[in-house]
């Protein structure tokens, strides 16, 4: 009897190995699927936002917050790289997602203790952009943000009238009083 167990067992946890070696060979297709249709640099990705809920970073240095798509560990270079996914496509970055990208590139840095030389923006038609995050960028980002602080310190702070028709899929567009058909 204690024999027939044992062969029971043995025969569970191998078929639990089995399990666990194609879930993991089907992970990293996936894995390799992402990375082949969003550009991503080849290395290990530490971080996601898109197919899992993720932990915001957030930099008490500058008050920010973000949950960047994804962060690689660079294989070459071992650099961590924010990897920035749009839904729209751009012959060349948008302003406001090049500012988004370096505050990714300011949350990775005070969060892992690293450099960030870049990171990409990836557009839905395909086009990757690297953004190089000098000290241009970092300071121009710095400043948007305190910018942006001392807009919300103000009362009174009015929405952009420029793109009237993004108000419709505004994700705060239930909490503001300009919203249009408020």
């Amino acid at each position: 009897m204690v024999d027939i167990v044992i062969v029971y067992v043995v025969i569970l946890l191998l078929v639990l190995s089995v399990v666990l070696l194609l879930a993991s060979r089907k992970e990293s297709t996936s894995a390799k699927k992402a990375r082949k249709e969003y550009g991503i640099p080849r290395g290990e990705v530490i971080y996601t936002d898109l197919n899992r809920p993720a932990r915001p970073l957030f930099s008490r240095k500058f008050l920010i917050a973000g949950k960047p798509d994804y962060i690689v560990k660079d294989e070459q270079t071992n650099a961590l790289i924010p990897v920035e996914v749009k839904s729209g496509n751009a012959k060349k970055p948008h302003w406001g997602h090049v500012l988004q990208l370096a505050a990714y590139c300011l949350l990775i840095e005070e969060a892992y203790s690293i450099r960030v030389p870049y990171g990409l923006l990836v557009y839905a038609d395909g086009k990757q952009h690297q953004i190089k995050f000098d000290d241009a960028l970092r300071s121009k980002v710095i400043s948007m943000a305190d910018e942006m602080r001392r807009c919300l310190k103000k009362s009174g702070v009015t929405k952009g009238n420029r793109f009237e028709r993004r108000c419709l899929s505004c994700s705060v567009r239930g909490d503001c009083s300009q919203a249009k058909g408020s």
